[in-house]
């Protein structure tokens, strides 16, 4: 009996194609992973020769009180790295730290240069005979302050400086509509608000709501007693639901043929 063999027919190898995808599968495998260490590493290179030490710090602005010598100290204090690594979100905090920086920016230029530019504080208060404020509160120091004293001054036997700034801050911003400058002001050891302003005029705050007691103020103020200004010592403004004015020794103002009282209750 003759067998048939058909002609023709594929004779395919299981297991060799099965070594030859797993062969294969490896070979990209390692490829992968020779390409990845090769980038790391070149990376890595590239980086180190970018980050080179830095060579040269330039610190500028305009400053009155702030020496470049103390600057350029402190930026040298705080480089803890080279062109790239340089932490410059850590230095800039640190300068502005510093009570006479306001503020600060920071660029890197090619190829090792540290760019510092420097906005220097401004003094905005006198606290007592000596010391100075910034506009955060921070006491400052002047050596020659002979051109500051036209600055108003800030007495505090309660609180901190900061609270004395804000309260300054706030009261001049809300006495903007009646044209008067605050010359001094005061809180005494009970917490309680004082205040002067030019022309010679006597505010007395108290502890509470003091804001309130401006805004009631600068109503009565614009309504008419802004007339009398020169000839106004005092101003309580203690009253739950108005003000005192207390007029000067020397005043004897008539207007229509009346007399200024010496002490007027106004309400508001």
């Amino acid at each position: 009996m003759t067998k048939k063999i058909a002609r023709g027919a594929n004779f395919n190898n299981p297991s060799k194609k099965r070594f030859s995808d797993r062969f294969y599968e490896k070979f990209l495998r390692l490829v992968m992973v020779v390409v990845f260490v090769a980038v790391i590493v070149g990376g890595e290179y590239i980086y180190k020769q970018i980050d080179t030490p830095l060579s040269r710090i330039i610190v500028g602005g305009e400053f009155k009180h702030l020496q470049k010598e103390e600057l350029a100290n402190l930026v040298n204090g705080q480089i803890d790295g080279g062109f790239l690594s340089m932490n410059l979100n850590q230095l800039r905090d640190q300068l502005q730290g510093h009570p006479w920086v306001h503020e600060v920016s920071i660029r890197r230029e090619w190829p090792s240069t540290l760019k510092v530019e420097v906005v220097e504080e401004v003094p905005i208060a006198r606290l007592g005979k000596q010391g100075f404020l910034n506009r955060l509160g921070d006491q400052l120091e002047i050596a020659d302050n002979s051109n500051l004293q036209s600055l108003p001054v800030l007495r505090a036997e309660f609180g901190s400086t900061q609270d004395m700034i804000q309260q300054y801050q706030l009261l001049a911003e809300l006495l903007i509509p009646t044209s008067l400058k605050l010359t001094e002001l005061q809180r005494d050891s009970v917490g309680a608000w004082k205040a002067s302003a030019a022309p010679g005029i006597r505010l007395v705050l108290g502890r509470d709501e003091i804001a309130e007691k401006i805004r009631r103020l600068v109503i009565v103020w614009q309504s008419g007693l802004s007339l009398q200004s020169d000839n106004i010592e005092t101003i309580d403004l203690r009253y739950p639901n108005g003000l005192a004015v207390s007029w000067k020794e020397s005043v004897l103002a008539r207007s229509d043929g009346q007399i200024l009282l010496k002490n007027v209750s106004s309400s508001a």
